[in-house]
């Protein structure tokens, strides 16, 4: 009983921790007008049985927007879920809070299923997972940023971790686990995903070769690890192969220009940090109180077990919540020159891996040979972070009232109109620039024929009929996203400077309906995953396999 207890306990925390937006619904935040505009399509197409929607008909206007060919899922299918579960009856606003509590809880339960096997404690399990679930840049994600996908990452990075371990002891299924929730990561935030594959990830793999202090077995882990990650990336190919294949179709620079510049937001730079300050304070007091509880778990390890705990993994975990501040920081600014690391667009993205790391690392902590010293540790570490929570707190009583105060608007991002739009140079990321196109008729013809209409079809789509004595230049008011296509087949243009689909239909009455082409990234994508899918099940049966013919087998550690 003690697992539904946990269970349910880690439910009902959750709950408070998000009580604000479960009773007011989604509270404005930097980015909850994407939100609610993103999430509300998605659940419309999921429940009507698109199961992996990308392209948003309503967005910009009803220009169209190719986000989830670019954006991760998992925090949206989440919703779609919600939505489909309560019959579409609550608001979009709703749905999102519910969802967020579902990921907030689904963190909370893989980082005890993370800490169970670790620290041989259900009661320390319990707490981590509450520390972990409670911690400040975990809730300034949803409070302040409104960051619903990188949100989600914190559900699925325990169960990477635990994965490696699983491989380290020899357990059955710890290449498919692996594979799975490697899968997961990228699919729930693509940013994070690969500052955890340059950080905790391939560390961690290293420490547990290392133990095993022999190079059979460790090559052999090595090996399986990597065969679970490559299979893992090609389960995500789905998602990867059009967001990296297709950010031609976007201008991609401005993800990174401007405040999304990565050094303007190193903890060592304050001079640098765009205002308002009150969230970078509270990640600098998170970062001050991660180091010192780092710094008191290395040195309990070294009184309980003297120079042998500079190998234990409390210390690992310490070292490795030391090494990712320093990077927030930007105290190691050559780690930002890796290729794609500086497109993450913060550093303090990394405090999910400090967060994660810091907890870990308090909960494998010697505190019954040490209790008076880990008090000492624990308490100036709370000492620390009060600030951190002090300041959200009030940010949270602060966004209660400006969400009482005000309808939320939904909105989209620049990010995602077609490549070559003319963008405002200073605008806002919520500035798009639409107001030429506001008045712009679903379908213009010139010159006018006798008949030029044009009927909506599902997901924007749309039927076309022209009749006309000479050929007739057709524009119609959706942008030109290069999977438009017309059947019959004619060759589609985009209008300059707002890059509106345009064709030519030549004399005569034509019936011309312009549809959606899956693009080669995402065919490449489905087969990819495809073929991972077909190898992760041949797995899965030889494991059983493997399993059924040695019952009694107990597991290699």
């Amino acid at each position: 009983m003690t697992g539904r207890r946990d269970a349910l306990v880690l439910l009902i925390v959750a709950a408070m921790l998000l009580a604000p937006s479960l009773v007011l619904g989604n509270l404005l935040s930097h980015s909850s007008p994407q939100n609610v505009t993103w999430a509300a399509q998605f659940s419309d197409q999921f429940r009507s049985g698109i199961l992996y929607p990308r392209w948003l008909p309503d967005s910009f206007d009803g220009l169209g927007s190719p986000t989830f060919y670019f954006y991760p899922p998992i925090a949206f299918w989440v919703t779609a879920l919600v939505s489909l579960v309560t019959l579409g009856a609550l608001s979009t606003s709703y749905c999102l809070s519910l969802a967020t509590l579902v990921l907030l809880w689904a963190s909370g339960m893989t980082m005890r299923a993370w800490l169970r096997p670790a620290t041989g404690s259900a009661r320390l399990a319990f707490y981590g997972a509450l520390a972990y679930m409670a911690a400040p840049y975990h809730l300034v994600d949803h409070y302040y940023r409104g960051a619903f996908a990188e949100f989600a990452a914190y559900a699925v990075l325990p169960l990477v971790m635990l994965s490696v371990r699983r491989i380290a002891d020899g357990r059955r299924y710890g290449i498919l686990a692996l594979a799975a929730s490697y899968a997961a990561l990228p699919m729930a935030h693509l940013p994070t995903s690969l500052l955890i594959s340059l950080t905790a990830l391939p560390l961690y793999v290293l420490y547990r070769g290392w133990r095993l202090a022999a190079p059979g077995p460790a090559l052999k882990f090595f090996g399986q690890c990597a065969v679970g990650g490559v299979l893992g990336l090609g389960l995500s190919a789905i998602y990867l192969a059009p967001a990296l294949g297709l950010q031609h179709w976007i201008p991609a620079d401005t993800l990174w220009e401007g405040d999304y510049r990565i050094e303007n937001w190193f903890l060592l730079t304050p001079h640098r940090w765009p205002p308002p300050l009150d969230m970078m304070l509270i990640i600098v007091s998170c970062a001050v109180a991660y180091t010192i509880a780092a710094i008191g778990v290395v040195a309990l390890q070294i009184r309980s077990e003297g120079l042998r705990g500079w190998r234990s993994e409390p210390a690992f975990w310490s070292f490795l919540c030391l090494l990712c501040v320093l990077m927030v920081a930007g105290a190691l600014p050559w780690f930002w020159l890796i290729p794609f690391t500086a497109k993450v667009q913060f550093p303090w993205r990394l405090m999910i891996v400090v967060e994660f790391a810091a907890v870990t690392a308090l909960c494998l902590a010697p505190w019954a040979s040490l209790q008076r010293t880990a008090a000492r540790v624990l308490r100036l570490t709370l000492l620390a972070l009060a600030p951190a929570v002090v300041i959200l707190l009030v940010a949270v009583g602060h966004r209660v009232d400006v969400s009482l105060a005000q309808k939320e608007k939904p909105a989209d991002v620049k990010e995602f109109l077609p490549a070559g739009f003319p963008i405002k140079p200073q605008g806002g990321y919520a500035e798009l620039g639409l107001e030429p196109l506001r008045d712009v008729p679903t379908i213009t013809c010139t010159p006018a024929p006798r008949t030029c209409r044009a009927t909506a079809l599902p997901i924007s789509e749309l039927a076309i009929e022209i009749a006309s004595e000479g050929p007739t230049d057709v524009v119609v008011r959706r942008f030109a996203y290069p999977f438009w296509r017309t059947e019959p087949s004619l060759p589609i243009t985009a209008t300059e400077p707002l890059r509106l689909v345009a064709f030519t239909v030549p004399a005569g009455r034509h019936a011309v309906h312009l549809q959606h082409k899956k693009p080669m990234a995402e065919l490449v994508g489905w087969a990819i995953s495809g073929l991972s899918l077909v190898l992760f099940a041949a797995g899965a049966l030889v494991s059983r396999y493997a399993s059924a013919r040695s019952p009694g087998s107990a597991p290699v550690r």
